[in-house]
Parts: structure tokens; sequence; C-alpha cells
């Protein structure tokens, strides 16, 4: 064989076998984010900083908005982290 044969086979070959293998179950499209009354049922039985709150974001790189939840603690934690941060740099 040819070495641009070679060259063109082994890229072929990688993408053909990704596409036989089945997705992890942690990938994202795996996940169900859970509805506004689950969210709000499991909220009525928590304490307030293990609450789920939901919300419509637009990831950097689309225009697409998706929905995200994350729990009251890390948004907070998060949010502390970034302002320390911020004040760092801005030091």
């Amino acid at each position: 064989m040819s070495k641009f044969s070679n060259q063109l086979i082994i890229p072929l070959l990688a993408l053909l076998v990704a596409c036989v293998i089945p997705p992890d179950e942690n990938t994202e499209e795996m996940v169900r984010l859970p509805t506004d009354a689950e969210v709000e049922q499991y909220n009525a039985s928590v304490a307030p900083e293990e609450r789920i709150v939901c919300r419509r974001e637009i990831p950097v790189g689309t225009n697409i908005p998706r929905r995200l939840c994350r729990m009251v603690r890390d948004v907070e934690e998060t949010s502390t982290f970034h302002r320390d941060q911020l004040r760092r740099v801005l030091r």
C-alpha cells in the first residue's frame, strides 16, 4: 500500500470504531433532568442549602439555551470561588 492510503485508512478506521462504541451512561445525552414538579417536590423535603435550582443558560459556543439544574450550595460555592478569583486578579 502507498503511504497516502495508510494515512487515509487509519483516520477512517478510528472514525468507524468511534461510531460502534456505545455511549457511556454518564454522558450528557443520557442524563434526564428533573421536571419542575419533581424539583419542587424535592425542594419541599430538604434543607435550604440542599435545594435544587434549574434555569436556562446559553453555553459558550452556541446560541441554543439549555436547562441546567444545580444544587444551591454548588451555585454559592462557584460564585464565591469566581468572586475570590476576580478579587485576586484585580489586586
